[in-house]
């Protein structure tokens, strides 16, 4: 069986990010078509966690839930200290506030592990831009 592709999909909600923005990550829901993926530290939001088989095509979008249809973005998506070979292609914005990357090859008999940065726009007008830091694993050979 080949590869799945793992998409990560970020729903926020912008009014009440406006209204609480000390308090933003309790508006921001993560999941991905991986069952098995998940927080670690349930209600820790930035415990979230993707792994993902070698050499896998990976995409990232968001979206707004608050009911107002703002335009939620991702502007940027950094890995600090990911591991040589990590990726195979960095991930990139492919124009409409998702972003994609492939993930590098896993010969090593444990999980390669990365945290990393997203950083977005909620789409509400005049708000700064927020962060999150998420965590992603290239799981091990087989």
């Amino acid at each position: 069986m080949g590869n799945q592709s793992v998409a990560v999909s970020i729903t926020i909600n912008a009014e009440d990010m406006h209204r609480d923005r000390t308090n933003f990550l309790k508006y921001i829901d993560f999941k991905d078509n991986i069952p098995s993926d998940g927080y670690d530290v349930p209600g820790d939001k930035t415990s979230f966690d993707s792994v993902a088989d070698a050499n896998t095509l990976i995409s990232w979008n968001i979206s707004d839930a608050s009911g107002r249809e703002h335009l939620a973005l991702i502007t940027n998506i950094e890995f600090k200290d990911a591991p040589e070979g990590f990726f195979e292609k960095p991930p990139y914005d492919v124009g409409d506030g998702s972003w994609v990357a492939v993930l590098g090859d896993n010969n090593t008999d444990h999980n390669l592990v990365a945290k990393y940065s997203i950083t977005f726009d909620s789409g509400y007008r005049g708000d700064e831009l927020f962060t999150i830091d998420p965590k992603l694993q290239i799981k091990k050979r087989d």
